[in-house]
């Protein structure tokens, strides 16, 4: 490639899992001020690392794609998520969906109660790293 003025824009994402995910932050993205998990679930039970609530100082979207390029709208699985300190609210979702969680906000653990395909999960923070 002769012109290689915008190479830098184009980051090649690691796919070497640490434990069951993957991340890239501001580190990997040129200084971008994002941080993204990502997975594949493939099996019931929790997804993710979270086995309790727990919250962060910075928003996050957490995203769930089906993998059915030929049905986008099809989630292939039942999944829960519970948000709130006390209440603990369960939202049960069959469709791709964005959880938005505000800034101190208690959410998790995420639960595929049912699933017929593998679909992605990424959470999305506007901060540049994951906090422990």
């Amino acid at each position: 490639m002769s012109n290689t003025k915008y190479k830098d824009c184009v980051v090649k994402l690691p796919f070497v899992m640490d434990g069951k995910l993957m991340a890239v932050g501001a580190d990997v993205l040129n200084g971008f001020n994002c941080h993204i998990i990502y997975a594949f679930a493939y099996k019931t039970g929790i997804t993710g690392l979270s086995k309790k609530p727990h919250v962060h100082e910075y928003d996050e979207a957490i995203f769930f794609i089906g993998s059915n390029p030929q049905n986008p709208g099809y989630l292939g699985a039942e999944v829960e998520i519970a948000i709130g300190k006390d209440e603990e609210e369960k939202y049960t979702f069959t469709e791709p969906t964005a959880v938005v969680v505000p800034k101190g906000v208690p959410h998790c653990p995420i639960i595929t109660r049912r699933i017929e395909q593998p679909f992605l999960v990424m959470a999305v923070s506007l901060t540049g790293e994951r906090e422990s």
